[in-house]
């Protein structure tokens, strides 16, 4: 193939690429689009307090916000009730909401995490992810109780971002919403937390060989 030839296959290949890349973004764009409408619209049946709409936000985030809360208070009973101020002082607030880009999902974290903020400090936290052994699970117990143990020692930003990025699955940029950080922030949040996580275990770990 010749020099004028190679640069024509070239040009179109460059061409062909940038068309791609041109109708990935429209349609990034759109569903972007469809998404916050879809959530604007949520948000303007919550305002009128809706039943279904408030169904919907329940359904849709109860049980998240629930082991949110349970890894970092380690009971049920308490989780439970947490997670429920949750919902409550989300409706006493939602007609001061204001959509700003950032997803409702941030806005219950938040409420979320200050509902936790305000229980440590109004009593003794209990270990985290506290629950009785069944004999079969003796191994499985003790392996989390010092995983739990290990996490008490970190921040509460640590705590937290890994509790976000590693339990509830969400991602830097959705962690960086809740937590009021950018994404390269809680990247390297995670970093020094996993990196304090495996100081405090490898004791632990060195012992077992």
């Amino acid at each position: 193939m010749g020099t004028t030839a190679c640069r024509a296959a070239a040009a179109v290949t460059f061409w062909a690429l940038h068309s791609i890349y041109l109708a990935m973004e429209r349609f990034d764009s759109f569903a972007m689009t469809t998404a916050e409408v879809g959530e604007r619209d949520l948000i303007v049946r919550l305002k009128e307090f809706d039943e279904s709409a408030w169904n919907q936000l329940y359904d849709a985030y109860f049980s998240r916000l629930y082991r949110y809360l349970y890894v970092r208070v380690g009971t049920q009973g308490e989780a439970e009730e947490l997670a429920a101020q949750v919902f409550e002082e989300a409706c006493k607030r939602i007609r001061g909401y204001r959509y700003r880009g950032s997803s409702i999902s941030a806005w219950l974290y938040r409420i979320a995490h200050n509902r936790f903020v305000d229980w440590t400090r109004k009593r003794r936290p209990v270990p985290m992810m506290k629950e009785a052994a069944q004999p079969d699970q003796s191994e499985q117990v003790a392996a989390r109780d010092e995983l739990a143990r290990a996490l008490s020692g970190l921040s509460p930003d640590q705590q937290q971002v890994l509790v976000l990025r590693h339990i509830e699955g969400h991602s830097a940029a959705s962690a960086g919403e809740i937590m009021g950080k950018r994404a390269g922030a809680v990247r390297s949040l995670e970093f020094r937390a996993l990196a304090s996580l495996r100081r405090v275990l490898s004791p632990v770990t060195a012992g077992e060989h």
